[in-house]
């Protein structure tokens, strides 16, 4: 875990929650962006990922792995005494979903990105293709995910990133995938329970992963006083890994703000 503290004077602090098979370098241009508006930030790696662990790279026993981890993040940056927020990204938005559903936290507002509730129909077919190919031998068999690095994004800067990249997930245990795919389904049927917290999501209209479609009717389920939602095109499932991101940072700083200016919060110059 590491922190990336403002040169301004802070407006506030926030939690950076990555997608599946990345790390946290993935987001140093986005955690530069917020410093220079004056955001506190912190993040680090998942459980099974990046710096995290080379033995275990891919592995979770259970979901409750993550939701544990980003807590304890949530409630270091709180010891700020700002308005704080949290920004998850695919797996990462799940994560963030799960604990404003169980946990009690101080969320002054939370930025969902593509959140991984249901996998597109043709990514599903090739998976369970792919586990009916394979003999799993335990609960920590790896196996590929099965879709390509393009699926994320188009970049070719993050493209040749990802394929020198030591620490990048290249393959999944069982037991992750099933946690994975029963922490979904959790949160398809109990959406409703995700407590009161001013939301913006943002999904990608170019998305090889998720399905863009259900899962805007599944978030339009949450009972939110403050909800909004943004269809990006032309921008694959990873918004925030692109060179061109004015458009996604346009509406994340004005979600940030608005949220400020509704809580009364003061900027002491």
């Amino acid at each position: 875990m590491w922190k990336w503290e403002t040169d301004l004077t802070p407006k506030g602090a926030v939690v950076i929650v990555h997608d599946m098979m990345e790390h946290h370098e993935y987001y140093l241009k986005l955690i530069s962006d917020l410093n220079k508006q004056g955001y506190h930030c912190l993040m680090g790696d998942l459980p099974g990922a990046g710096q995290t662990t080379r033995i275990n790279k891919g592995h979770i026993k259970s979901f409750s792995q993550y939701t544990e981890r980003i807590k304890e993040w949530v409630d270091i940056v709180e010891e700020y005494g700002l308005p704080t927020f949290v920004i998850g990204q695919g797996l990462g938005a799940l994560i963030v979903l799960e604990l404003m559903r169980k946990e009690a936290t101080n969320i002054d507002g939370a930025v969902l990105l593509n959140p991984l509730l249901t996998f597109k129909q043709s990514f599903m077919n090739r998976k369970n293709l792919l586990k009916s190919s394979i003999r799993m031998t335990s609960d920590e068999a790896r196996f590929k995910l099965g879709f390509d690095e393009q699926s994320f994004t188009t970049d070719k800067n993050y493209l040749e990133h990802y394929q020198s990249d030591d620490l990048l997930v290249r393959e999944v245990s069982y037991s992750w995938y099933q946690s994975v795919l029963l922490e979904m389904k959790e949160m398809r049927e109990n959406i409703d329970e995700v407590k009161d917290t001013p939301v913006l999501v943002m999904y990608s209209e170019e998305n090889d992963i998720i399905d863009v479609r259900q899962s805007m009717r599944l978030m339009r389920q949450l009972r939110m006083s403050y909800y909004y939602s943004v269809k990006l095109s032309d921008v694959e499932h990873s918004i925030f890994q692109r060179e061109d991101t004015e458009t996604p940072l346009y509406y994340l700083m004005r979600f940030l703000d608005d949220q400020l200016f509704y809580i009364g919060y003061n900027i002491k110059g």
